[in-house]
This record gives structure tokens, C-alpha cells and sequence, in this order.
């Protein structure tokens, strides 16, 4: 631009001083001709300027607009790339798939409402349905979601209904059999070795359900049950790393899911264990796995005699070898725990509650401490106590069914008749996704008489 402005600028100065010697007529003609030529070249140079301001607003303007373009289209592009894909609606073959698969009633009903079905709900498919032992809150929902009618999709293999028969009855060979001779024919179903994995899964043969429900996920990659239900199986097998990238392949499909949350961080405190951290207590782990004792080995030697005082009934030694485990390491869970498991068998409400809650305090999402513990709360009468329990350990994790049954007498004790009836359609609701590795119909933790190392 000042290359544009100094020769306006100079050359009408040098012309007007020019022109004012009185003495060279000629040159004043000349230098009277030359000023007009600069005002010329001035005016030109101002049209230069004004169409180069002119033209570098219209540039401006033109990037700026293609800029917030090119932001709106990236907006665009992400969120497109970022909605989930529309599912299909679910088949009545689906259904009782997933009901074999053990998937929680809860996430069916979710599945259901937001997908739809492709068949219509009327008696001859609720019959169907029926027969293959489909959980009957499901079979009342039905009719009031959205229907896809499609032919093809609305017959039920009586193979398959024969497996769900199976399952039901907990014959769980003849339902192995029969899912086995369906996938030889449907090799690329998902959702059959889904339901094989599951049978495997009850019958404790954790490697081949870990390879059905791998291959599983393989054929549908989006099936977020598969790897929710893989996280678990390696948190049988203690393999903390793929219990995380399990969990949060699932919760990259379905961020709420509470399954996948719950799985990754228990891998957390796997990975604690491995490492040769304290796994117990923390913010983020709810910890199912087994409490962890101290560094000090003569608590732990006491630990282990007091467990085996406990197996001979013999409280008072047992009381002793506890006590002094904590008075030499005071701050671990585990002990306390023993200690209030005993007091309870023992009969010493006060006692058993005033450890199991230093427990807690310890181990405040240890589920094994709380279920004890709301427990004990229960079976010395104190049911407004439990029912906070249980609610706070049902808020921290729904599926942890054990919660229920003590929560329902609870509840019925104190004349909560509306809350038990709902506590026990929750409890009928998730019996079939209890995976706490323990008896859901169980008031308490199966090992009463503690942790031994």
C-alpha cells in the first residue's frame, strides 16, 4: 500500500515547488504540465486503492463465509458419523435367543421399546414365545411397542424353543446340543453363540463360553451384550486388562450401559491385585473380588487361625486371633470383615455392627462388606438400617440381586407392602443376570466364616 501512496504524496510536491521559479518560463510550462499528469496518477492511484479495498472486503467476506460453511459441514459430518446406526426390529427367534443368552429382562425391554418387533403380538406369537419360556413382564410389554410385521421373521426353529425348554429345566447338556446343531445351520447368527456362551457360562466352562461369545462379538460388532458379557467371563478368569477393553467396547455402543461401568472397575481392581496394591475401598471400584490383607504377616498368620477357630465354633479364640490382627494392622478391611462375620454367627449384634461398619468404612464399595453387613442388619430386626443398606448398594449397582430378598423382608416388616411387591418384580426381573457368583435366593455371603489367605 505505500508503494501505491508515495508517488501521490512526493511527486505533487516536487511539481509545485518546481513551478514557482519566476526565471525559467519553459520550465514552468513543462513543470505546469507535469503537475496535471500527477494529478492524473493521483486519482488513478486512489481507484487502485478503493477497488483493492473493495476487492480484499469481498475476499474477506468470501473466506469467512466459507469458513463458517466448512465448520457447518464438519459439524454435520461428525454428528451423522457419531449417531448410531438404525437398528433392525427384533425377531421372535431374537427373543428367545437372548432369553437363553441369560441378557437381564430390563435390557430386552430397552431393546425392544427402541427397535421395535418384526412380528405382530397377538396369542399364536405370545404363545410361541411362551412355550420357549420368554419371561412373562416381556410378553406383557409386547403388545404396546411398535410392531414391523415381517414374515419372515416370525417363526420360532423348534430347535430352538426346544433349547429354551432345556435351559429352563437346567438340562443344560440337551440345550448345548440343540444350540450346537442350530449353529451348524445359522453359522452366522450372533445371538446363537451368544446363547451357547451362556450355557457354557452356568456350566463354569469359562474358556469355551469365552470363545462363543468372542465369536459372537465378531459377527456383530455393535452387539454390546457380547462384550459386556466377555468383560465378565475374563473377570472370572482374572485377566484385568481385557476385562477393561471389554467394558469399554461396550460402553463405545451404549454409553449408559451399567454392566460395562461396573466391569471396568472391577478391572481396576484387578489390575490393583496384580500389581500387589490394595484392592480394597477406593472411589471408583466396586470391588466383588475377594478383600486383600495387609503387608504385616503375623496379622495375616492370625487371620488364618482365627478363620480356623471360627470352623471349630470356638468364638472366643477366633475373637482373640481377629483382634489382635487389627490391633497389628489396623487399617485393613478384611480383618474387620472376619471379625463382624463372627460376631454375627456369634450371636453379638452390637459387636458384629460396629466391625462390619469399620469395614465398610474401609471398603465403602466392597459389595461383599455390604451385603454382610446389610444382612446382619436384618437378622437383628434393624430394617429401617438394612433398607438404607440395601437401597445405597441397589443405587451402586442394580444387578446385584443378593440385595433383594433381605430388602423385601425388610420392607415387609415394616409394613412397606407397595415397595416390597415392587423390590421383588425387580428381583424376578434381574434373577436371570445375577452374576455375583452366588445363590441369589441367599440372604448372605456363602462364606461365614471369613477371608483366608
Amino acid at each position: 500500500m505505500k508503494d501505491f501512496l508515495l508517488p501521490a504524496i512526493v511527486w505533487p510536491r516536487i511539481c509545485g515547488a518546481r513551478s514557482q521559479n519566476p526565471h525559467n518560463r519553459t520550465s514552468r510550462r513543462f513543470f505546469h504540465l507535469r503537475w496535471s499528469e500527477c494529478l492524473c496518477a493521483a486519482f488513478c492511484v486512489a481507484v487502485v486503492i478503493s477497488s483493492a479495498r473493495s476487492s480484499y472486503a469481498q475476499e474477506t467476506e468470501s473466506v469467512g463465509d466459507a469458513a463458517r460453511a466448512f465448520r457447518a459441514r464438519r459439524a454435520a459430518q461428525v454428528n451423522q458419523d457419531t449417531k448410531p446406526p438404525a437398528q433392525a426390529p427384533l425377531s421372535a427367534t431374537t427373543l428367545v435367543e437372548w432369553q437363553v443368552a441369560g441378557m437381564a429382562v430390563p435390557d430386552v425391554l430397552n431393546e425392544v421399546q427402541t427397535r421395535g418387533i418384526s412380528f405382530t403380538a397377538d396369542d399364536a406369537h405370545l404363545n410361541l414365545l411362551k412355550d420357549a419360556h420368554v419371561a412373562p413382564e416381556l410378553l406383557a410389554a409386547l403388545p404396546n411397542v411398535p410392531s414391523h410385521p415381517d414374515p419372515g421373521s416370525s417363526q420360532v426353529p423348534q430347535a430352538l424353543t426346544s433349547a429354551a425348554q432345556s435351559f429352563a429345566a437346567k438340562d443344560y447338556a440337551s440345550t448345548r446340543h440343540a444350540l450346537e446343531g442350530l449353529i451348524a445351520q445359522h453359522n452366522q447368527d450372533a445371538s446363537f453363540y451368544a446363547a451357547l456362551g451362556n450355557v457354557h457360562f452356568v456350566t463354569r466352562d469359562f474358556a469355551s463360553a469365552k470363545s462363543a461369545f468372542v465369536r459372537s462379538a465378531e459377527l456383530d460388532p455393535g452387539f454390546a451384550y457380547a462384550h459386556v458379557r466377555l468383560a465378565q467371563i475374563y473377570y472370572r478368569l482374572e485377566q484385568g486388562s481385557q476385562v477393561a477393553d471389554e467394558a469399554k467396547q461396550a460402553l463405545r455402543l451404549q454409553p449408559a450401559n451399567a454392566e460395562a461401568h461396573k466391569y471396568l472397575a472391577l478391572s481396576a481392581t484387578l489390575q490393583m491385585q496384580d500389581s500387589g496394591g490394595a484392592a480394597a475401598g477406593g472411589g471408583k471400584v466396586e470391588d466383588l473380588s475377594d478383600l486383600q490383607a495387609g503387608s504385616n504377616k503375623e496379622a495375616k498368620d492370625l487371620n488364618n487361625q482365627g478363620i480356623a477357630f471360627a470352623q471349630q465354633n470356638d468364638w472366643a479364640k477366633a475373637e482373640a486371633a481377629y483382634k489382635r490382627a487389627i490391633e497389628l494392622d489396623p487399617n485393613v478391611a478384611m480383618y474387620y470383615y472376619n471379625l463382624g462375620n463372627l460376631y454375627t454367627k456369634w450371636q453379638h449384634p452390637q459387636q458384629a455392627l460396629a466391625a462390619l461398619n469399620k469395614a465398610k468404612a474401609l471398603a465403602p464399595r466392597n459389595m461383599a462388606v455390604r451385603q454382610n453387613l446389610g444382612y446382619t442388619m436384618c437378622q437383628f430386626n434393624l430394617f429401617s438400617d438394612a433398607v438404607s443398606e440395601f437401597r445405597e448398594m441397589l443405587d451402586m449397582d442394580p444387578h446385584w440381586n443378593m440385595a433383594r430378598p433381605c430388602l423385601i423382608k425388610a420392607l415387609d416388616s415394616l409394613g412397606r407392602k407397595t415397595e416390597a411387591d415392587q423390590v421383588e418384580m425387580d428381583y424376578k426381573l434381574y434373577k436371570n443376570s445375577d452374576d455375583s457368583g452366588e445363590d441369589a435366593d441367599s440372604d448372605s455371603d456363602e462364606d461365614k466364616n471369613g477371608v483366608k489367605l
